[in-house]
């Protein structure tokens, strides 16, 4: 197999044309936010495949917080930039919520499918083979008619096992999907990336001649250690993935890394991106509220934003939003509705809700931020302690508390999640009427408009704040991006820190924001740190254009802070939502600051992957 250099290129453009098919279609598309650090640590990770020994990680987290997407978009990406590792994706998601569990038979079917699909499609640049329609047999034939010997040994090798009698021919059979593409990897000299989507679906596999249920995650022991073939696994039950999956034989040999929400600047960049993919206008106290509304999990930020309720057309208007929300929430219609059901459906076999469960499920989600202490909440329910611990063991294998200690544990953190907890006791315990179980919601939401005013200075600076730690070292258009000739190189920054924190009526009163490219340490721990490179970030929200006084106090201000600091090499950069005045642009370029506008700073914003501020 030829090999071409190892450097994996994001960016690069499909040599044959310029419409790619990729092998598994992308459902996020452009969508895809806050998860680019991911997608990096995927890039370094095939890198070192096959010089680093224990290379195997996962990625863990909830239900529908980007996993699949992740995995999805790296393989196409390894696909189509690369030819020295063959990337490999085989994935259990359609055996998700059903009550029998997985055979060993299906399991190497779809593992070795998994396999077969992508190694042929990826040697021979055939990526309609993980259409549907391309079953075993119809790979089988496609190998046999490009006399692909390596292929057609391995079908000979599989079918061999595949028709032995032996009793234990089921569990040979697993062996062997598992552990060949680490041999094979080894000895054709063809390095291989193993991504397994929805991982946990192994702790329970069945053996049909047997009549017995194994957890097969422990016989990927070996597999997880090799140079040649690394696993990159992902897993939604966060509990069973960490406890079981990825416990026993693979304890610290599989590191996993959490997927948690979306951070507050990405949550607003895919509201914005959801607003123009829907036809809807949205603004920047609007993105906050579905913000402060969902805590950023990407399912409900969705929800929110494609439903079919008919008060998403009323966007802006905040209380469309709250009572598209309520609709989400308590209609069987809604999304997020629906959503919940299923999830605690799914676990009703292990959580056997009685009254004493529900009201600790009550609990755990009213307080989300407090520490469960099992005594004090055995005395508020009027319960034993153990059976307090029992109800929280269970809630903690549907992922509805996580343990923080050896009996304490913490509420999720999903307010969306809690809201609807809270509904569902109202309605069927409390036996409210639906409009009295959501009285508390309008309250919390009256409280949160109140306070949005507030916000908006702060959001701008958020969102800023994003796009700087998103850039790359990458050259930007002056002219475009800030109002300079030539380039401007965009820093890699070791730190990016808000400073504003008074806000009056929208506007910051001090610089709003650094970052901090190097620095050195200083010669005794007393004295400050200095000889750092920096920009220097003022962040206007304000609804005339600045004028020059603004421009002198910011000068000032900066003065101020590069002394404080003992910078020896820094950036000024203004931004302005409603633009400068012609003194203002005459002060700014003679000090030497960048300055953009609105339309400047989407340009910038969108050179580093955000979608922009509206206008």
């Amino acid at each position: 197999m030829t090999s071409l250099p190892s450097t994996i290129n994001p960016r690069r453009r499909d040599i044959m044309t310029e419409y790619r098919l990729d092998p598994i279609e992308d459902l996020v598309g452009d969508l895809f936010v806050d998860r680019h650090d991911e997608l990096r640590m995927c890039r370094e990770w095939v890198e070192r495949i096959p010089r680093w020994h224990l290379n195997s990680f996962a990625f863990v987290g909830r239900r529908r917080t980007g996993k699949t997407a992740i995995l999805v978009k790296f393989f196409n990406e390894l696909f189509h930039t690369q030819d020295r590792v063959i990337p490999v994706f085989i994935s259990f998601a359609r055996y998700l919520g059903r009550r029998e569990a997985i055979s060993y038979y299906d399991f190497a079917r779809e593992y070795f499918g998994g396999y077969m699909r992508s190694y042929l499609a990826f040697r021979h640049r055939k990526p309609r083979l993980f259409g549907d329609d391309f079953d075993l047999s119809r790979l089988r034939r496609f190998a046999r008619q490009v006399n692909d010997e390596y292929a057609i040994d391995l079908y000979d090798h599989y079918e061999g096992i595949l028709a032995e009698k032996d009793i234990s021919a089921a569990h040979g059979l697993a062996q062997w999907v598992i552990n060949f593409p680490m041999g094979y990897a080894r000895m054709e000299n063809m390095p291989t990336a193993i991504i397994i989507d929805e991982f946990q679906v192994l702790t329970d596999v069945y053996d049909p001649r047997q009549d017995l249920h194994h957890d097969l995650t422990d016989s990927f022991q070996r597999a997880s250690e090799t140079h040649w073939a690394p696993l990159l696994v992902s897993g939604s039950a966060v509990t069973l993935l960490m406890e079981e999956a990825l416990g026993g034989l693979l304890s610290g040999r599989i590191v996993a890394h959490h997927l948690g929400p979306l951070a507050r600047e990405h949550t607003h960049d895919l509201v914005f991106r959801l607003a123009e993919n829907q036809g809807l206008k949205v603004t920047e106290a609007f993105a906050e509220a579905v913000w402060q509304l969902t805590g950023g999990y990407p399912y409900s930020v969705r929800q929110l934003m494609v439903s079919p309720c008919a008060e998403r057309h009323a966007y802006p208007s905040t209380k469309a939003l709250e009572a598209l929300m309520r609709h989400e929430l308590t209609n069987p219609s809604g999304g997020l509705w629906q959503h919940y059901r299923r999830e605690f459906h799914h676990y009703s076999r292990q959580l056997n809700e009685g009254p004493l469960t529900r009201n600790v499920v009550l609990w755990a989600t009213k307080y989300p931020d407090e520490r469960i202490d099992p005594d004090r909440l055995a005395e508020d329910l009027g319960a034993g302690v153990g059976e307090v611990l029992a109800a929280l063991e269970k809630l903690q294998w549907i992922d509805v508390v996580q343990r923080t200690g050896l009996i304490s544990y913490q509420g999720p953190g999903d307010p969306m999640l809690r809201r609807y907890v809270e509904y569902q006791h109202a309605v069927e315990i409390e036996k409210l009427a639906p409009a009295e179980a959501v009285r508390d919601w309008h309250e919390e939401y009256k409280r949160l408009r109140g306070r949005m005013s507030n916000f908006i200075g702060e959001v701008a600076e958020v969102y800023v704040e994003g796009v700087m730690r998103a850039f790359d070292g990458r050259d930007a258009d002056g002219a475009a991006c800030f109002n300079t000739p030539g380039t401007v190189r965009l820093p890699v920054f070791k730190k990016v820190e808000r400073r504003g924190g008074i806000v009056k009526r929208g506007i910051p009163v001090e610089i709003d924001l650094t970052g901090e490219c190097a620095e050195t340490k200083a010669p005794y721990p007393e004295e400050p740190l200095g000889g750092s490179s920096a920009w220097l970030v003022q962040v206007k929200y304000t609804s005339e254009p600045i004028g020059p006084d603004d421009i002198r106090k910011f000068l000032n201000q900066t003065d101020q802070v590069i002394s404080e600091k003992g910078y020896t090499d820094f950036t000024r950069w203004y931004f302005s939502k409603r633009g400068y005045t012609g003194d203002a642009e005459k002060c700014l370029q003679q000090a030497g600051v960048l300055y953009s506008s609105l339309a400047q700073f989407n340009a910038l914003a969108k050179l580093v992957g955000f979608f922009g501020l509206p206008e």
